[in-house]
């Protein structure tokens, strides 16, 4: 499929079509809106940050990161919301296919060959509407720019949540005459190529690096900044084969596969795992509902599995995966990076040498996102699940043994913020053995080291600090010992590095499936108190699976 992408059109995997969407073969398109900041991260004083970071992180990690974040715009600075005419592709979900139809199309390209629309966004017009015809419907809508900018930032494919009704009735009214013109005229009509009528192959071939001598092929699922700034890197470290790399967003599979010498680019997470060689490595960084499907997923087709962080976002998943784990013992690897830390290792055997239960205290300072981000999406579990779910395994991993959750409560939710809203709470956790771990996620306080977090560790008679995973304190019988890395590290590389050699040597994951269960079950119940405003969780039935053998 042909795609204009930052004014060049590019060679790149068609859209997979998900069920609310409506594939459309375009005739012509009328990008009405270049939306700033669609990463949907807020930032602040980039020229300060690069400077502290490299204080605080090192010229290694800060290069890295300042290049991801230089290259940023090549895989998400052109999106538009894109008025687009053409005919409605059978995909088994609309009575409009054959027709020719009028859709908004949202956070897409200014133009391709052919686009998924949700289907509430997609009128049928009679076969005679013209180029011309789309122009005066653009100029419409641009009289409402205001709402087109606020509402039309995400594609409304892949979040659980329709589009709102006043955006519908926006495109109904323009496409029927009725709405303010705006005072200028719209942009010029834009035309692909060549018409594509028959939906478009999701799957790209490429020209790939040549593969390392009897390595393992890997395919990479989500192309975000986390997996071209930690996960490739990693992977080349480790000398596996890229062959195959997944994103819904056909420019960035496209772009990443070319950059980075993937054989494969698709859109189509399911259909890369099917055309990866078995036994493979798939590494799943997808947006979180998926995790748990497309883990299990590879199994099923006699991969290994690397799966980041959460890996379960529903009761369902956390059912499905601990049988798939279980079922296949240790073909998966968890991503929760913090517990390969060597302050937190450090912690952890100074712990083991007292009696009794834990207290944690975590205050985390979590980044600032535009409302629209997809961590905030319904189906994503929260931003407790997406990030505060890290201290929570960390706190499962400090405590050790076997204490399951006795009780979860969540503070309640600040006044002025909206229903569900997740930030600025206290989330409470005891265990049956006594044990304790709270956990403050704020977005208050100086916000240029990104995100950094306070730890405080109690057990028996010993009291240990960690200060953003950098500066290591602990206190025993009046002495106080003090440790420090050089420069602050996430443990990204040392996660991967260890998960990658295990794999490679055929060694079982080092992640127990109790572990994923009592995590899943605190930040599940976390994630529907703070969607229900209810102050204490009940603990699931199903924390029972942390406890079960082996079949």
């Amino acid at each position: 499929m042909k795609l204009l992408w930052r004014g060049d059109w590019i060679d790149a995997p068609g859209y997979e079509v998900p069920p609310d969407g409506v594939a459309i073969s375009v005739t012509a398109t009328v990008p009405l809106i270049t939306l700033r900041n669609a990463s949907g991260r807020q930032q602040r004083r980039p020229g300060r940050k690069v400077a502290v970071f490299l204080y605080t992180d090192g010229p290694r990690i800060t290069l890295r990161k300042a290049r991801t974040k230089r290259e940023e715009p090549r895989f998400t600075g052109d999106f538009r919301v894109t008025l687009v005419l053409g005919e409605a592709i059978s995909s088994g979900t609309t009575s409009a296919s054959g027709n020719t139809v009028v859709a908004l199309a949202c956070r897409v390209p200014p133009c391709a060959g052919q686009f998924v629309v949700h289907r509430d966004l997609v009128v049928e017009v009679p076969g005679s509407f013209a180029a011309g015809d789309l122009q005066a419907v653009a100029n419409r809508l641009l009289g409402r720019a205001d709402m087109l900018t606020r509402l039309g930032r995400q594609g409304f494919l892949y979040s659980a949540t329709r589009p709102p009704a006043g955006l519908v009735d926006l495109l109904t009214r323009a496409v029927g005459g009725t709405g303010d013109p705006a005072g200028t005229a719209a942009p010029e009509t834009l035309r692909p190529p060549a018409a594509e009528r028959q939906a478009a192959d999701t799957l790209l071939h490429l020209t790939a690096l040549p593969p390392v001598v009897a390595s393992m092929p890997v395919a990479v699922l989500g192309g975000g900044d986390y997996t071209r700034s930690e996960i490739i890197p990693a992977l080349r470290r480790g000398h596996f084969q890229l062959y195959a790399v997944a994103n819904r967003e056909p420019q960035i599979a496209a772009t990443v596969g070319r950059d980075y010498g993937f054989a494969l680019a698709t859109t189509d997470s399911e259909r890369a795992i099917a055309e990866l060689p078995a036994p493979g490595l798939v590494v799943v960084a997808t947006a979180h509902d998926s995790h748990t499907q497309l883990a299990c997923s590879a199994l099923k087709a006699g991969h290994r599995v690397f799966l980041e962080k959460p890996p379960t976002v529903t009761p369902q998943d956390v059912q499905q995966l601990a049988a798939a784990m279980r079922a296949n013992p240790g073909a998966i690897e968890i991503g929760f990076n913090r517990r390969h830390h060597p302050l937190v290792r450090r912690a952890r055997a100074r712990l083991a040498r007292e009696s009794g239960p834990t207290s944690i205290s975590c205050v985390v300072k979590e980044l600032t996102f535009e409302p629209d981000h997809w961590y905030f999406w319904p189906n994503q579990g929260t931003r407790i699940t997406g990030n505060l779910c890290h201290w929570i395994d960390l706190a499962v991993y400090l405590i050790d043994g076997s204490p399951l959750p006795a009780s979860i409560t969540l503070s309640p939710r600040m006044p002025g913020t909206e229903p569900g809203s997740d930030e600025e709470r206290v989330l409470t956790v005891t265990f049956d053995d006594g044990s304790l771990l709270t956990v403050l996620g704020t977005t208050r306080g100086d916000d240029i080291r990104g995100v950094q977090e306070q730890l405080d560790i109690r057990r028996g008679h010993t009291t240990i600090s960690i200060d953003d995973l950098w500066k290591y304190r602990a206190r025993s019988d009046g002495i106080e010992r003090y440790r420090r890395t050089l420069f602050r590290d996430k443990a990204h590389t040392a996660m991967y590095r260890e998960g990658l050699s295990r794999i490679k040597a055929g060694q079982p994951s080092g992640y127990p499936v109790r572990d994923m269960v009592v995590v899943s079950a605190i930040q599940i119940a976390a994630s529907d108190l703070a969607r229900t405003d209810e102050r204490a969780a009940a603990i699931p039935d199903w924390i029972s699976l942390a406890t079960e053998n082996p079949p």
